[in-house]
């Protein structure tokens, strides 16, 4: 871990070979959600969210083809595909609109919209200030959240003894889930 920043991939939080929240100090928990909500903000613009679920339901697609039946789908088909599932995805959004305006209308949705408002205008301001710090075209480069920042933002932790502790009900190891690329 670079010494001035933590990365994207949350893998800065990780504890005895886990990522449990419960591991976590206070300070850390704060930490860890803020990176996490960063990561989100910052890693699910681009694409937007109706192009992401376009590019995944291909995905998935050509998963299903290529282990079920062993059969390539074609790239035009593919293209074929996102067009028409496109205009059904950002008619999701559309429909799910209501719905947000719920969320957000009661008491904890408004504090809830004017925290997430705060945080959006923030991430917004740390992308530029450290894209000003990226490398030159051609290297990839990850996200980092700059340690310095969010040890100044001081964000309070859940109270994590309060919430209730779920189980999987799943007793499938890590090794298998990977190989069956199942997911909870």
């Amino acid at each position: 871990m670079p010494p001035d920043s933590y990365h994207d991939d949350l893998s800065d939080f990780i504890r005895h070979h886990r990522l449990d929240a419960y591991e976590l100090t206070d300070d850390e928990l704060a930490e860890f959600l803020e990176v996490w909500r960063w990561s989100l903000w910052m890693n699910h613009r681009e694409p937007s969210i109706p192009d992401a679920d376009v590019l995944d339901s291909t995905r998935q697609l050509q998963r299903r083809m290529a282990h079920e039946h062993n059969v390539e789908v074609d790239y035009n088909t593919l293209l074929l595909l996102k067009q028409e599932a496109e205009p059904l995805m950002y008619l999701r959004v559309l429909t799910a609109v209501p719905r947000a305006v719920l969320y957000f209308l009661r008491l904890r949705g408004l504090w809830a919209l004017f925290c997430s408002l705060r945080r959006v205008r923030r991430y917004e301001w740390l992308d530029k200030v450290v894209d000003k710090q990226r490398e030159p075209q051609g290297h990839i480069q990850r996200r980092l959240y700059p340690r310095l920042l969010l040890e100044r933002l001081r964000e309070r932790a859940p109270d994590l003894a309060k919430r209730a502790y779920w189980r999987p009900l799943s007793s499938t190891s890590l090794d298998e889930r990977k190989r069956l690329d199942f997911w909870l």
